[in-house]
């Protein structure tokens, strides 16, 4: 079958419509490398939200290969997904049973839809400060006090490749036919040779993966699956058309097409990154002051994709500017830890390189690491989410605002998860957290500014 790009190449019509460069590469010298392959919803190239021809066969296609009912391209990133996704099922003073560390994209989903969270607490790991999995005891016991909740959500898995039970948590949503979306944007790998299985073949009713993320695919790229009878696929269709824009790139569209097509047919790329990654972990084992993480009890599975870094001597601050001084760009820098994420596009050279700057690094005996503390805002809410959204709100100093309720959202991005969100009390806890972020040079965002948090008035 030919592939989207492959039909862009031989466009040789004069282009009377937009866009304004009119694929005019030499005119245009910055445009050269992809002018000719930046159209609109011309004849015969399909329109995404309408979908009936080429774009429909290539998501009908990506539905099939990963086993889904439906598949609907986004290329406004795994973001538009989650706000289409939230937006389809859940109404006005809906109740949704969601994982308190979810991405920011989840909570904005749900203040729009109007709905009324209640949180499932995944444990802290005492030895790592980072979120444990999702246990479906606790979801079932949420959807025991709470029979009425229309949503499920969690994501799986997370910034850091921690994999929650997604079997376990839809069997215990299903009871009740309550839907389960899984926020699967560090997880479009998953299910593909040497790698654990995807939320969509575990039952996930609606699954939103960002390609772009692992796999080779254009930055904004991923796609949204609906499976079952439990989400209206229209309506899901309907909201993408709300959230998306109604002028799709057609460059990041072949970029998902080819992506699909390309993984889906050649298993080569998933078996030489995991001997790729054999090699770096067993490169190593060996180091004394960093640990890498391979998981814990608490973790119901873990991304080995996701190369996180523990060092004992020094702050992730620190050893994000000792990778960068050996010319390796980390993905996340956390107050105690570093994130390298690998992709399809590793090789056994690019790893090689993060092993021995890791083996350079673990020489260093210096002690100055920062607290690693992680902090829940408080798990009993001192208010209600949609009642502080609402409220009078005020700017206060942070050191006075020990005891305040919060107006709003603070948050380091990366992850995206928040602090604390609207509703919750700001404790000492959160506060020693926001200072720890400042000290390591973690940049804030939401609603704080400067010296100052949004409270309650």
């Amino acid at each position: 079958m030919e592939t989207l790009l492959e039909k862009l190449k031989r466009i040789n019509k004069i282009p009377m419509h937009m866009p304004g460069h009119k694929r005019n590469g030499k005119k245009f010298p910055y445009l050269k490398d992809f002018a000719d392959i930046d159209i609109t919803e011309i004849d015969g190239f399909d329109n995404l939200h309408n979908a009936s021809g080429i774009l429909k066969n290539s998501m009908g296609n990506a539905a099939k290969y990963r086993g889904a009912d439906a598949a609907f391209y986004l290329v406004n990133g795994t973001t538009c997904g989650i706000l289409a996704a939230v937006c389809a099922v859940l109404k006005e003073n809906d109740k949704v049973i969601v994982a308190r560390n979810c991405h920011k994209s989840v909570y904005n989903g749900i203040e729009l839809a109007g709905a009324e969270p209640v949180f499932v607490y995944p444990e802290i790991s005492d030895r790592y400060g980072i979120s444990r999995s999702v246990n479906p005891c606790d979801v079932a016991s949420k959807i025991e006090e709470n029979p009425d909740a229309k949503l499920v959500i969690v994501t799986s898995p997370t910034y850091e490749g921690v994999i929650s039970d997604i079997e376990g948590i839809c069997r215990e949503a299903h009871k009740r036919n309550i839907p389960v979306l899984v926020d699967a944007a560090h997880g479009a790998h998953l299910g593909f040779c040497g790698f654990c299985e995807s939320a969509v073949s575990l039952g996930a009713d609606i699954c939103v993966e960002s390609l772009h993320k692992t796999l080779p695919s254009l930055t904004q790229t991923a796609v949204c699956y609906v499976s079952g009878n439990l989400v209206k696929k229209d309506k899901v269709s309907e909201k993408l058309s709300v959230f998306e824009t109604s002028s799709p790139s057609y460059i990041l569209l072949s970029s998902i097409d080819g992506c699909i097509k390309t993984v889906n047919e050649n298993d080569d790329i998933f078996k030489n990154w995991n001997k790729s990654l054999d090699f770096f972990y067993d490169k190593v084992k060996p180091l004394k002051n960093i640990e890498v993480l391979k998981g814990e009890s608490g973790f119901f599975g873990f991304d080995r994709s996701k190369i996180v870094i523990f060092p004992k001597n020094q702050s992730g601050a620190e050893l994000a500017k000792m990778l960068r001084s050996e010319n390796i760009e980390p993905e996340m820098t956390a107050s105690g830890y570093v994130i390298c994420m690998t992709g399809a596009g590793d090789t056994k050279k690019s790893l090689t390189r993060l092993a021995n700057a890791l083996c350079k690094a673990d020489k260093i005996e210096k002690v100055s690491i920062k607290p690693r503390n992680f902090a829940w805002c408080g798990k009993n809410g001192a208010t209600s989410f949609r009642k502080a959204l609402k409220s009078d709100n005020i700017f206060c100093k942070t050191e006075e605002a020990e005891g305040r309720i919060s107006a709003g959202y603070v948050w380091a991005y990366p992850p995206g998860v928040p602090v604390i969100v609207p509703g919750e009390m700001i404790s000492r806890k959160v506060l020693e957290k926001l200072h720890e972020y400042k000290e390591n040079g973690i940049e804030l965002g939401g609603n704080i500014k400067d010296n100052e948090i949004l409270v309650i008035k």
